[in-house]
């Protein structure tokens, strides 16, 4: 579900559309996986979004939005962080539009 979506509630109002948006995002990666040697095969990555809503300085409410997905470890480290970055900021471009 799109940000803009969830933050329409409070747009209903057709008198005051002024609204302040406090967005912050943090991403955790988890290793769910390991081979004999002790390497990591697989991992998991979490997305999370905060939105607090202000109206005139007053907090109307807020949302979180998390997105987790599981991707298995490629020995090319370069190629690994390219699709780590690539999910994560498809994630955040798809949710903040």
């Amino acid at each position: 579900i799109k940000i803009k979506e969830k933050i329409n509630n409070y747009t209903l109002d057709k008198k005051n559309k002024n609204f302040i948006l406090k967005i912050s995002s943090d991403t955790e990666k988890v290793i769910l996986a390991k081979d004999v040697a002790g390497n990591p095969t697989s991992y998991k990555s979490t997305i999370i979004i905060n939105v607090e809503v202000k109206m005139k300085n007053n907090p109307k409410g807020s949302l979180q939005l998390i997105e987790s997905f599981n991707y298995n470890n490629v020995s090319n480290k370069f190629d690994l962080k390219r699709h780590e970055s690539e999910i994560i900021n498809n994630y955040r471009n798809r949710s903040s539009c």
